[in-house]
């Protein structure tokens, strides 16, 4: 492997693992600077609203939608998977069809991205777990809630559906990163501006709000 794709490659790291990392640290520890800390609360005052309406079906109707996204990015993610790896089984016609010149780095990113894809999917499978489970509680009485949990039932559903959302967060960001890597197939410098561009336009309009602690 030569310099400039160990650069490539810390650069990425960096930039998914590094960065969403240093994100949920700061949801944690700084939450006013993150734009994921009102949506958390946004979706607590709404699963709270129509629970005092009695309205559970929109509730059920929003779940359902989102497991129908989530199971289609699982399933995406299985089927990139297994596309790279009948890529590997043939990796010896491919190599000679392509005129690859560095196999063993070449074989190294298909199996980082089968590794990220990987982890993409555990993520979403988590968040899947999570969604189901908001279901079937919205489904119970919430005094049984409040008598097994401690805690009022719009809280709890909706500390249960803001960690659904941030496993789908990763799960379709790692696919995202995953897909990304493809440009490292080409380029390696192309590929280090496009991962650092996206993290950035990420941040700027989608994760940080500009205040103070």
């Amino acid at each position: 492997m030569e310099l400039i794709d160990i650069i490539a490659l810390i650069v990425f790291l960096l930039c998914y693992v590094g960065y969403h990392g240093f994100y949920l640290f700061l949801l944690r520890k700084c939450p006013q600077r993150t734009v994921k800390s009102y949506v958390n609360k946004f979706r607590e005052d709404g699963i709270e609203h129509m629970i005092a309406k009695d309205n559970h079906i929109v509730i059920i109707q929003a779940i359902r939608d989102v497991i129908m996204v989530c199971n289609f990015l699982a399933s995406s993610t299985l089927i990139f998977i297994g596309a790279l790896l009948n890529l590997l089984l043939n990796i010896d016609k491919i190599e000679k069809n392509l005129q690859i010149w560095n196999f063993n780095l070449f074989e190294f990113k298909i199996l980082f991205m089968v590794g990220i894809l990987s982890a993409s999917f555990i993520f979403l499978v988590s968040a899947l777990r999570y969604y189901r489970h908001v279901a079937m509680m919205v489904m119970t009485r919430p005094e049984t809630i409040m008598k097994y949990t401690g805690e009022p039932a719009p809280k709890y559903i909706g500390a249960l559906l803001n960690s659904g959302c941030g496993y789908y967060t990763l799960g379709s960001r790692g696919l995202m990163y995953s897909l990304l890597l493809l440009v490292w197939m080409i380029n390696t410098l192309s590929f280090i501006f496009v991962v650092i561009a996206i993290t950035v336009l990420f941040a700027v309009y989608r994760d940080l709000q500009l205040k103070s602690c």
